[in-house]
């Protein structure tokens, strides 16, 4: 069960981030970064439900988080958030260093860093709308209520989400396709 529930957050993450690269222009004028963004938003997508014992990325890591983190704690949250954005630009900065050169896509780093982050962000925007919601203010704020305005994780309404969503890619890398193959027009 767990698996689907990534691929959703998967599939949903990198639809509304080829919808934006196509809105932008930037699926035709960067298209090496932005398939290197799309990759990342899937992962980082995924990487959230890293504190649950039977999701695909734990059963993937090294460590198993889920044995000191409960579900949706400190990775669902704002906190979690920056520290794992933070912590990212720091490792990959080590490594080289992430710029940004203007608002088009940057080099293949910085779009992956960028993707990372962004997919992990939509994950917990997705999980906010679930029944059972996203404490936002772990660990300053116990509770968590969940939003009026929910759907149920693994229901119809997410499937339906997801089916469209699948759609949207497929036409959208359709359509990103028919423009890299189009001979550079100079105005």
């Amino acid at each position: 069960m767990k698996e689907v529930l990534t691929r959703s957050h998967r599939i949903f993450s990198i639809a509304l981030i080829e919808f934006g690269l196509a809105a932008t222009n930037n699926l035709q004028i960067n298209p090496g970064s932005s398939f290197i963004m799309l990759l990342g938003t899937g992962v980082g997508a995924s990487l959230p439900d890293i504190d649950e014992y039977n999701s695909s990325v734990s059963r993937k890591s090294i460590i198993n988080f889920s044995l000191f983190l409960r579900h949706r704690g400190i990775t669902h949250s704002l906190i979690g958030f920056l520290i794992f954005s933070g912590g990212i630009y720091f490792l990959m900065s080590l490594l080289m260093p992430i710029r940004f050169t203007s608002w088009n896509l940057p080099d293949y780093w910085s779009s992956l860093w960028l993707g990372l982050t962004i997919g992990y962000f939509l994950h917990l925007l997705e999980d906010s709308f679930s029944k059972r919601g996203v404490n936002w203010l772990t660990p300053f704020r116990k509770k968590c209520h969940g939003p009026k305005l929910h759907y149920k994780v693994g229901g119809p309404f997410e499937k339906l989400i997801v089916f469209i969503a699948i759609i949207l890619i497929i036409i959208l890398t359709i359509y990103w396709l028919w423009l890299l193959s189009l001979p550079d027009l100079k105005v």
